[in-house]
């Protein structure tokens, strides 16, 4: 995170600033230029209204799949603590109201990128990439070579047969693993893409579409496990 001195109402030792370069906008309160991540004003210290941002940006990390998940915390709550509405209170209900959204969208930001599924769709978007399409049934081993398919389709068998919550429990084993290695191979899978020559090589993004789309399809069938299981768990007594 970078550091001004300029920082929010009620700290002159400095703040965060959260500021990157971009097109700059009018301050609402004293109309000097402000960046589109600005958290706040370093001019007159007002609260900005949260700027449509990708979770990436809006949380000052770089576009990548294998984020550091303390990192990501860290900023996080760095960013919030700097925005409490509190601190704006002072300043009247549109200054607090600012303060509120950004605390919101830096809420909503996080809760993507702290979940494998939701940072890789993300990025997926970002990098021009598109969802997989006809890979409902899980195209595609954890690696992407186009295997996986048929496992799939045994997991979903067995899972529709499971009478017990043993076997339940085993095929939710199955599947954690599964969904382990997925995540693992998403991080080679988006840094070829995004190290690809340019627009003119969309196979590149192939191979993370893919495996998208097949830990989409894990994740639902090991929700159903859950839900299962949570079914034939008799309820504790008091």
């Amino acid at each position: 995170m970078t550091r001004s001195k300029s920082g929010p109402p009620g700290n002159n030792s400095g703040g965060i600033s959260g500021a990157i370069a971009g097109d700059l906008e009018p301050c609402g309160t004293c109309g000097r230029s402000v960046a589109p991540r600005a958290l706040f004003c370093h001019a007159c210290g007002a609260a900005q209204p949260p700027r449509p941002l990708d979770p990436f940006t809006r949380l000052g990390l770089e576009r990548r799949f294998d984020i550091d998940l303390e990192q990501l915390s860290k900023q996080h709550a760095g960013f919030t603590r700097a925005m409490d509405p509190e601190r704006f209170a002072a300043r009247g209900p549109r200054q607090k109201a600012n303060a509120k959204a950004q605390v919101d969208a830096l809420r909503e930001a996080y809760e993507v990128l702290r979940d494998p599924i939701r940072r890789a769709r993300a990025l997926l978007s970002l990098l021009g990439g598109t969802p997989a399409v006809g890979d409902g049934a899980g195209n595609g081993a954890e690696d992407g070579s186009g295997n996986g398919d048929e496992e799939i389709a045994d997991l979903a068998a067995r899972l529709t047969r499971a009478e017990d919550a043993l076997e339940l429990d085993r095929i939710g084993l199955d599947l954690g693993q599964r969904i382990e290695a997925c995540i693992k191979y998403l991080t080679p899978a988006f840094r070829k893409a995004q190290t690809a020559s340019g627009p003119d090589s969309p196979p590149a993004f192939d191979g993370a579409a893919r495996i998208l789309a097949r830990l989409e399809r894990l994740e639902e069938l090991a929700a159903d496990v859950r839900a299962r299981r949570a079914a034939r768990t008799p309820p504790v007594r008091g």
